[in-house]
């Protein structure tokens, strides 16, 4: 007997212990359900041999999520309900109001319809007997043999069990977000979670080493402008946030590569310099005017903050005229870094209200999801210049940058 056929059959005598003594539903035997899931952690292999289309079903169910852990929430709490049908059916064959599935239930259009494509379900449901009469329900043709049922109802609690083992993984990896594709491979290839989070991290690792490499991301600072035109016909020389990283520079000078983007990397991102402008709280409100507007206007519109008919002065620009007293730059909102933060890892949320920068993984910025206002910081720019923007704010509060 092979193992496929082992397990449902053990599957099978724990429903009907359960029935025997008053419980009916979706497998509930802790012991049973650790076996399982241990085989499944070494043997992946084996949830194909228990549903056959299972790992398409995953593949579908978690492309184009962008939160995995969200996404095999959902999945997991659709195989129950699908292994709960087949549980019904086998348990209880007599029942005429198991014969229809209506399609415009609660529990079909919220858990069922957000976790797994239309034909996937119709599919899944085929498995059980059930046909698609109309848009509104699927009703028993034929219904399958009890034992066909039960090894049904045992796919779907692989399935599920197969779910929490990917959850595992990605909980793991937080704040980093595989893709699905990636997610499925290493879990094919390396087996147990230890060696499926440690691919993950040397796959994610060297991706963003690569994107880091050809300079994405890196406009903050190595862009510089095109032709004298650009700078309003003047020869000036690109203010430090531009400054070639291959040009001689000073002790003070900005460094070529920015935060490490894979997490915990020793580089980090040194302090802003002044550069052609004595005064320092002139320079340091120049440099928060220029990452305020990069960042879209958060703490307020700075759109028309020029005095007068003047554009805002960008840090570095050589000016025609004094500027303008601190007393006349708006007070903008100070942001910090949460202490989830450590150095070279880049934020994923920040919350107005608190005024603070929170990693994924942080409950203190999930609480600031719930309760507060904010803005999720979706793309690597926005987040290294979220970052860039608080280091300059938290410089400027402790008195330790260069400005002071």
């Amino acid at each position: 007997m092979c193992a496929g056929s082992a397990l449902r059959q053990e599957y099978r005598h724990c429903l009907e212990r359960e029935f025997r003594r008053g419980r009916a539903g979706p497998c509930s035997d802790a012991s049973f359900g650790e076996r399982l899931r241990q085989r499944l952690l070494l043997e992946p292999a084996l949830l194909g041999a228990l549903q056959d289309d299972a790992p398409a079903l995953l593949a579908r169910g978690l492309r184009g999520r962008p939160d995995p852990g969200l996404a095999l929430q959902g999945l997991a709490s659709a195989f129950r309900l699908l292994e709960l049908a087949a549980v019904n059916l086998y348990l209880f064959p007599w029942r005429k109001e198991f014969g229809t599935v209506q399609t415009f239930s609660s529990a079909y259009v919220h858990l069922l319809r957000p976790a797994l494509p239309e034909a996937d379900l119709v599919r899944s449901f085929g498995r059980l007997g059930y046909e698609q009469r109309d848009p509104h329900r699927l009703t028993i043709s034929r219904p399958p043999p009890g034992p066909e049922l039960a090894a049904a109802a045992c796919g779907f609690f692989a399935c599920r069990l197969e779910c929490e083992i990917l959850a595992e993984v990605v909980l793991r990896l937080q704040p980093l977000r595989p893709c699905a594709e990636d997610l499925l491979e290493a879990r094919r290839l390396a087996g147990d979670v230890e060696a499926c989070v440690k691919m993950l991290l040397q796959q994610l690792g060297t991706q963003c080493e690569a994107a880091a490499n050809c300079g994405e991301g890196m406009d903050l600072y190595r862009e510089t402008p095109a032709s004298p035109e650009d700078t309003g016909g003047e020869n000036a020389a690109p203010p430090a946030l531009w400054r070639d990283p291959g040009s001689p520079r000073g002790a003070q000078d900005v460094p070529g590569r920015g935060w490490d983007c894979c997490g915990d990397g020793e580089r980090g991102q040194e302090p802003l310099p002044s550069m052609g402008n004595p005064n320092p709280d002139t320079s340091s409100s120049s440099s928060r005017l220029f990452l305020e507007q990069e960042l879209g206007g958060a703490g307020g519109t700075l759109s028309t903050l020029a005095v007068g008919s003047r554009s805002p002065q960008v840090l570095g620009e050589p000016q025609d005229s004094p500027p303008a007293a601190p007393q006349e730059v708006p007070n903008l909102p100070c942001y910090q870094l949460h202490s989830c933060l450590r150095r070279g890892t880049l934020p994923s949320y920040c919350c107005t209200t608190c005024q603070q920068l929170h990693a994924g993984a942080c409950a203190a910025g999930q609480a600031c999801r719930s309760r507060h206002r904010g803005q999720e910081l979706r793309s690597e720019r926005q987040q290294r210049l979220w970052l860039q923007r608080t280091e300059v704010d938290m410089l400027l509060a402790d008195g330790s940058g260069p400005w002071s």
